[in-house]
């Protein structure tokens, strides 16, 4: 009997050291960079089916609906609003890397690698947000929040 328990103990244990190895990779702070943590959260999140009943789909704040920004052959692809604080997906299709950077203190930069799809939330106030790409100055477009 001894024996069974020893082996249940070291298979419990080698199972719960093998979980820590799987962590997202840390940055030289040993902190997790905010981009693997974005990334890895837009692209891990599981999708849930829309509900099919009429009361819950009216209902529903316009802040729920996806919002995506898109990045295709170094220019922008811009809704034409969105509503404050809503989370804003940006999808880089390119190879090299892009950030979506608010110009004048617009309160967000989300930098995105080649190919990976990243998150941020639009300011919760109203207006009108010049947007740069701080990689490639000439990329440029401007994010209206209503």
């Amino acid at each position: 009997m001894k024996l069974k328990q020893a082996m249940v103990i070291v298979v419990l244990a080698g199972a719960a050291g093998g979980l820590t190895g799987c962590g997202a990779e840390e940055g030289p702070s040993g902190s997790v960079p905010s981009s693997s943590v974005a990334s890895t959260a837009a692209s891990s999140a599981p999708a849930t089916p829309a509900s099919s009943t009429p009361e819950a789909s009216s209902s529903a704040p316009a802040a729920t609906e996806e919002v995506v920004i898109t990045i295709r052959d170094f220019q922008y692809e811009v809704p034409e609003s969105v509503a404050p604080g809503a989370t804003v997906t940006v999808i880089n299709e390119d190879a090299a890397p892009h950030t979506v950077t608010a110009q004048d203190d617009g309160g967000f930069d989300a930098m995105a690698a080649g190919g990976e799809k990243v998150t941020f939330t639009a300011p919760e106030e109203p207006g009108e947000y010049p947007i740069i790409c701080t990689y490639h100055p000439q990329m440029s477009a401007t994010l209206v929040v209503q």
